[in-house]
């Protein structure tokens, strides 16, 4: 766990990871991990956006989640043959706010006078958020099929999706979701033979 907070308190971490492993009679491990934070960063590169006036670099309050559970499952039917997988799912969403760009005086010992208003509803009526997920998962077959000489069978497959909004699902609803996104699957074999001269 750790915690941090700046930017006179307008800015502010939390972070969460616990975990924990399991092992049986030496041929089954395991391993889970569930990592939770809550970032509210003050001051957020929004964007850059040109008008007559020229370029504006725009900030915002952003208040972001992120989710995300490892899970690793190994187990060793023999001493030349074992399976391994490995499932993530991770998810990160926030929403911005309080959009404003660098006043005149950016490096302002004062926090406020660091920034100005922007003035242009198209952007600062509603600056949207963001919704990010991913879904890694692998798995290994290995055998050794004489000795030096081994055999792999790997299966991986990724989900992921974006919409420019936080939305209301929670962390079990935007999981449902990835299973329903098209997956992009990868198969490969790998062999190798040891030569004894």
């Amino acid at each position: 766990m750790n915690y941090f907070r700046g930017d006179d308190g307008r800015s502010s971490s939390i972070n969460l990871g616990p975990g924990f492993d399991y092992k049986l009679l030496g041929r089954f491990s395991s391993s889970f991990s569930f990592n939770w934070s809550h970032n509210i960063t003050d001051n957020q590169f929004f964007g850059r956006f040109t008008d007559v006036a020229g370029d504006h670099y725009t900030f915002a309050h952003l208040d972001q989640h992120t989710t995300s559970v490892t899970a690793r499952l190994n187990y060793t039917f023999t001493p030349e043959m074992s399976l391994q997988t490995y499932l993530q799912p991770f998810i990160s969403k926030g929403t911005y706010t309080d959009v404003r760009q660098l006043s005149a005086n950016p490096r302002a010992d004062a926090y406020d006078d660091r920034y100005a208003p922007y003035i242009n509803p198209s952007v600062t009526t509603d600056p949207g958020g963001f919704n990010f997920k991913q879904l890694a998962s692998n798995v290994v077959f290995r055998w050794e099929y004489k000795p030096g000489s081994t055999l792999f069978a790997v299966w991986n497959q990724g989900r992921q999706g974006f919409v420019p909004l936080e939305g209301d699902r929670n962390f079990q609803g935007d999981v449902r979701d990835l299973f329903g996104l098209h997956p992009a699957n990868t198969f490969l074999i790998k062999m190798s033979y040891w030569l004894n001269r």
